[in-house]
């Protein structure tokens, strides 16, 4: 008896006007599916499955995962084709092995089920359990009934003779059955699709080549599906299309240009299709080594409507009986109740569909994960791609299981994780050693069936400890002869995984060796530690020099882990080197060398500690620290012990080479020091000292560097150094843009293959610029090497950098970029701002992406600064004046032209634009205010976005300027937060776009009220407006009329714009509170990269800053040279709260608008002036007391 079966795959019904993205998103690439993939099916859970042909496995994504969550091997040899049971069972064409095998759910565990004399290029299962293959070079469908125990199968259609007849094939290959048991083949090399009704072996053509009544020309069918209505929907395989059928035809669907391309719009070579349960389409596009999903934008969705009617029917019987003495008359009353229920099904336009979620990066699986080591913050980012033209608003939720055994078990997040988020931002040692699935599930806030969810496996892995023997890993250091030597690594080195470093976790042994002498001393090939009293013949000990038998070394402890050589026991005027070897006692296979260079000296010498202010831009390497020739290098020095005697302090830059023979580094002085000192090298002559990039940009060839300190004391020298070796750039690799010009809609895709570096790739950033490099801009940043961005208009110069873990960057130029302005979709954003859920541009920011969002902002922001502009120009032209609507950039000219009536008209329009785009902004900043900050490409990019959106400073609301403002301020914490942390080349970008923030809402605030610009129509409206509290709230500022009156008059208009007045007035003075902690904030932050003698200068057209570190007697006479051949004279003589030879930072500010009340004189008017200002400030941020005498 056979047993019946639901259906296992989807057969969703459409609508005749159904229409699909024709733009693909790739699901799967060649990294997941490898090359070829031939088979994609999905079952009714939306699961989905792909046979990897290549790599001879069946890869399997669940729960709207967009990265596999199982692959099954099986012993497969080039699969083909796959098919899914409602019961989880999955039959795999086992292709080179010449069988049809089923797996019991997601596992390795397969049986045979049918044997096949070649690969099945279609698999299918009816709803009787019937098994079918397609074998196109036997030019037959073979069928077998799974509940039959033997492999043999009999032949459902085919002579196995090559023809075009009725009967016959031509290499078959997609089949489908429908529930009437009719077959359905794809018959490829005669190019069309034959149908068998239920026990024929005659088909009828029902496409392409021979159909009675023409259809549609087809060139290598590959696959064929039906939907619910029975409509086709074919693989046009050598047209590189896909076609589909309904009430009015056939028409083409996708790839209609029949040109083979890997654009998200075209297909190469696709072999099968499957639909999931909301008639998204799967396509395997086998010539581009991916699977591609074309997302349905429109159909019918069913409502059903039930009727009940209710019908009541009374019936009376009347019954009489006679006896013999009486007659009895029984009525009989029935009443009978119908109820007849009516369905009516009727299909309305669907307008929401779940949203599509692809996680950055995403090229992972359970058996490989992605590796981070846990002292490292990342990232995994997200796209989300929304499809409601009734609603954007989503809520994102991430979770993380601990995958130990299974990736069931959800694990308590750390309170600094926020989940939330389209980003998950892991901070360092946030998450213990361990393997993880990292879920994030999209929810349609006003559909809440619509849910998307999407994980990747990360897998979090240990650092390794830096070994140090003395404070702060210092490489060489002097002892004296007559003085005890101390090497601790259990209190010096570092564990970047834990807070602190556990001496006791490891096991210590020590090694010596006269530098340049000898080597290490061996035996048999193994090298004796300290302790071992073997001689070595060949490389004497370093302990050798005592004359007194005792020993030269103690430890301090049990555990070794610290070692003090004792005084007299190593000769003057030698250097020796001392290499510590750890192994951890838990886990021997973790291990860790440690080296010092020690140079001893007749007379007692402090020991002098150097260090890098930046300690992630000096990674260690055996006996070198990394240096990356592209950023600065800026080291400090620690005298430790009696140090009173201090007479001065310099340093030296020695280039070198190595011996690998005696394993010695020679150093020879870089002879140029005092030809570029204090343009090169900073604060010779002081603790610290700078060298800037151009040393190693302009000496390519030096690999290796030592930067020594010389403390000379009354009557002796003490001399530290470290030793550098250039940390090499990514290499071998090249970048490419495609297309070359399009419009700010066109969504431009960057590939960099090849790029390889030792310490791997962290990411790659795009950036953009006009007429200077100078002024580039970085519009955009991926950890993967393929992605996509959209670009402001304009022709843009494009260079990409690729950095690797270390933060060394190689550059590549790419090709110019021509884009120009979609005006279409601009126009509707500014027209429909209100109700805009079908514009693309917001449905792109509503993803949350921070990418996106900031190319976005900044494209819009830029074409509304240049419209701005023009506006300006043209009202000016019709006689407005300038300096009533407008300030003027730093810089400008202002001349006096022939003056012009004003016209009405032209006020209005310019009103009317004026509004409508500051409406826009109110709206555009809520995407950026949210945003997560994650490492200093976050900050670049966020910041410039600010800085873009507030360039047109008349057109900010208070709540732009507040939120504005409070961004940027939080964005100057974060930011100093990473001070020691990140390059100075990259904080000199952030700080640059944060001034520029900072500078365009102070003017923006003050414009009104100094009545350089107009009050805006939102701040009037919301000035003006009842508040919500009115009735409640007694003592509010905008119940009390006298706040607003104007003397006696209390019309209504005077108290309106009076209301807004004030409250544009207690936010100037809340933004220009906020603005001065940002600027000290950036002050505190460039103080840690600018040492003395070196300046920073940010001169752009809405904001000027100079910093400089000098001491504080260099001021004397000094000249501040600001825009316009403004300056600032300092006295010659003055006095001061601190000694003269200490360093402070001197900043100076220039405005293009002062604020409103900032002059002392109430006749003064100030709304045509600039702002300077300048601040003394200490290394701790505190301004310094300047007093002339």
């Amino acid at each position: 008896m056979f047993s019946v079966k639901a259906l296992s795959f989807n057969q969703p019904k459409f609508c005749s006007n159904a229409t699909w993205n024709p733009n693909a998103t790739t699901f799967a690439n060649q990294t997941t599916v490898g090359s070829s993939p031939w088979g994609v099916f999905v079952n009714t859970n939306n699961s989905i499955y792909a046979a990897d042909y290549a790599n001879s496995r069946i890869q399997v994504w669940n729960n709207n995962n967009s990265n596999p969550t199982a692959t099954i091997y099986g012993n497969l040899s080039s699969p083909n084709s796959v098919f899914v049971m409602t019961n989880g069972d999955i039959y795999v064409d086992n292709g080179n092995n010449h069988r049809v095998d089923k797996f019991t759910g997601n596992t390795n565990i397969s049986v045979s089920v049918m044997n096949v004399n070649e690969r099945c290029l279609g698999l299918f299962v009816d709803i009787n359990d019937t098994l079918y293959c397609s074998m196109p070079d036997y030019k037959q469908v073979i069928k077998k009934w799974l509940n039959d125990n033997t492999n043999t199968s009999t032949i459902a259609a085919g002579t196995g003779a090559t023809g075009s007849a009725p009967d016959t094939f031509n290499g078959p290959q997609g089949i489908f059955v429908n529930i009437n048991f009719d077959l359905y083949v794809a018959d490829s090399n005669n190019d069309r699709i034959q149908l068998f009704h239920s026990g024929q072996l005659n088909g009828t053509t029902v496409a392409g080549n021979g159909s009675t009544n023409f259809t549609i020309l087809l060139n290598h069918p590959t696959g064929i599906l039906l939907d619910a209505d029975n409509y086709l929907f074919i693989v046009d395989s050598g047209h590189n299309r896909i076609v589909g059928s309904g009430p009015n035809g056939f028409q083409c669907l996708f790839g209609c240009s029949q040109v083979a391309s890997s654009a998200s719009n075209q297909l190469s070579g696709p072999q099968t299709l499957s639909f999931d349960s909301y008639g998204n389409m799967y396509v395997a596009d086998q010539n581009n080594n991916r699977i591609q999903k074309f997302d349905l934008l429109t159909n019918c969705s069913a409502t059903t409507t039930t009727t009940t009617t209710t019908t009541t029917t009374t019936t009376t019987t009347t019954t009489t009986t006679t006896t013999t003495t009486t007659t009895t008359t029984t009525t009989t009353t029935t009443t009978t109740t119908t109820t007849t229920t009516t369905t009516v099904t009727q299909y309305i336009n669907q307008k929401c569909f779940s949203p599509a979620v692809t996680l950055i990066p995403d090229a992972s699986i359970l058996s490989s994960p992605l590796q981070f080591r846990r002292s490292q913050d990342f990232s995994i980012g997200s796209i989300i791609k929304l499809y409601c033209n009734l609603s954007l608003s989503i809520k994102t939720e991430w979770t993380i299981q601990n995958c130990t055994s299974s990736c069931s078990y959800q694990i308590q997040i750390d309170s600094t994780i926020q989940t939330t988020f389209s980003e998950l931002y892991i901070p360092a040692r946030a998450l213990p050693y361990g393997l993880y699935e990292l879920n994030l599930t999209v929810t349609m806030i006003d559909y809440p069936l619509l849910i998307t969810s999407s994980s990747v496996y990360v897998k979090i892995i240990p650092s390794g400890i830096i070994v140090n023997l003395v404070q702060l890993g210092t490489p060489m250091i002097e002892s004296g002869h007559e003085q005890d030597l101390k090497l601790d690594p259990g209190i010096y080195s570092v564990d970047p995984d834990a807070y602190e470093f556990n001496a006791s976790e490891w096991k210590y042994e020590y090694y010596c060796r006269i530098y340049g002498l000898y080597m290490f001393p061996k035996l048999n090939g193994s090298l004796l530690p300290i302790d071992n009293s073997t001689i070595d013949p060949l490389n004497p000990s370093c302990l050798s020099n005592r004359t007194d038998n005792q020993t030269g070394w103690k430890y301090s402890n049990s555990i070794k882990s610290s070692l003090t050589i004792l005084s007299r026991s190593l000769q003057s005027n030698r250097t020796y080197q001392f290499m510590v070897y750890m192994e951890n006692r838990l886990n021997p296979s973790i291990q860790a060398t440690g080296y010092l260079l020690v140079q001893v000296e007749d007379i007692y010498s402090p020991v002098i500690a150097v260090g890098c202010v930046i300690s992630t831009m000096c990674v260690s390497n055996t006996e070198f620290q990394l240096v990356n020739p592209t950023t600065q290098v800026a080291l400090f020095s620690i005298c430790i012990g009696n140090c009173t005697t201090l007479q001065n302090i310099i340093w030296n830059v020695y280039q070198g080479s190595s011996n690998s023979s005696s394993n010695v580094t020679q150093w020879i002085l870089f002879n140029q020091m005092n030809i570029y000192e204090n343009i090169w090298f900073f604060g010779r002559n002081t603790s610290n000292f700078t060298s800037t990039n151009q040393l190693f940009l302009n000496n390519p060839l030096i690999e290796l560097w030592r930067f020594e300190v010389v403390y000379n004391f009354t009557f002796e020298t003490s001399v530290s150094s470290l030793n550098f070796i250039i940390n090499q750039p990514p290499y071998n690799g090249s970048c490419s843009m495609n297309p070359l010009n399009g419009t700010t809609s066109t969504l431009f895709t960057i590939e960099c293959p090849n790029w390889y570096d030792e310490n791997g790739i962290q990411d790659y950033s795009l950036y953009i610029w006009t007429t200077d490099q100078r002024e580039r801009m970085m519009i955009a940043f991926s950890s993967v090497s393929t992605f996509q961005v959209y670009l402001p208009t304009g022709l843009s110069h494009t260079i990409m950098y690729i950095r690797d873990t270390l933060g060394c960057t190689a550059e590549f130029n790419m090709s110019s970029i021509n884009v120009t302005t979609d005006f279409d979709t601009i126009n509707h954003l500014i027209n429909n701002i209100q109700s805009s859920t079908n514009n693309p541009l917001i449905q792109i920011l509503s993803g949350g992406n921070q990418n996106l969002v900031g190319q976005v902002i900044v494209s819009v922001s830029q074409q509304f600064n240049q419209m701005n502009n023009e506006s300006i120009d043209n009202a000016v032209s019709n006689g407005i004046p300038a300096a009533s609507i407008s300030i003027s950039s730093l810089g400008s000219q202002t001349s006096q032209g022939i003056s012009t009536p004003m016209n009405d008209s032209a006020l209005i329009e310019y009103k009317k634009q004026l509004n409508s785009l500051a409406n826009v902004r109110d709206q555009l900043v809520n995407y950026l205010v949210d945003l997560q900050v994650s490492d200093s490409n976050s900050l670049k990019l966020q910041s410039l976005s600010l800085a873009q959106l507030s360039g047109s400073t008349n057109q900010l609301t208070r709540t732009v300027l507040m939120l504005v403002s409070n961004k940027c301020y939080q964005l100057s914490l974060t930011l100093r937060s990473m001070a020691t942390s990140i390059a100075y080349e990259d904080v000199q970008i952030i700080a640059s776009q944060l001034i520029q923030c900072a500078t365009n809402i102070l003017s923006a605030v003050n414009g009104p009220l100094q009545e350089r610009t107009l009050v805006l129509d939102l701040d009037l409206s919301l000035a003006t407006a009842f508040p919500t509290d009115y009735d409640t709230d007694i003592d509010s500022e905008w119940s009390n009329p006298n706040l607003f009156a104007n003397g006696n008059d209390f019309s209504w208009k005077t108290i309106e714009q009076s209301r807004n007045t004030y409250y544009q007035k207690q936010l100037a003075t809340t933004i220009s509170n906020q603005m001065n902690e940002l600027k000290s904030l950036l002050t505190s932050t460039l103080s840690v990269h600018i040492n003395i003698g070196q300046n920073l200068t940010i001169n752009t057209p809405s904001s000027f800053m100079s910093l400089e570190t000098i001491s504080i007697k260099s001021l004397s006479n000094k000249q501040i040279q600001q825009v316009g051949n403004a300056q600032i004279n300092m006295p010659e003589h003055f006095n001061s709260n601190i000694s003269d030879n200490s360093a402070v930072m001197l900043r100076s500010i220039m405005e293009p608008l002062a604020a409103y009340g900032s002059s002392k004189s109430q006749s003064a008017n100030t709304n045509v002036s600039t702002s300077i200002s300048l601040s003394v400030v200490d290394r701790n941020g505190n301004e310094v007391t300047i007093k002339t005498d």
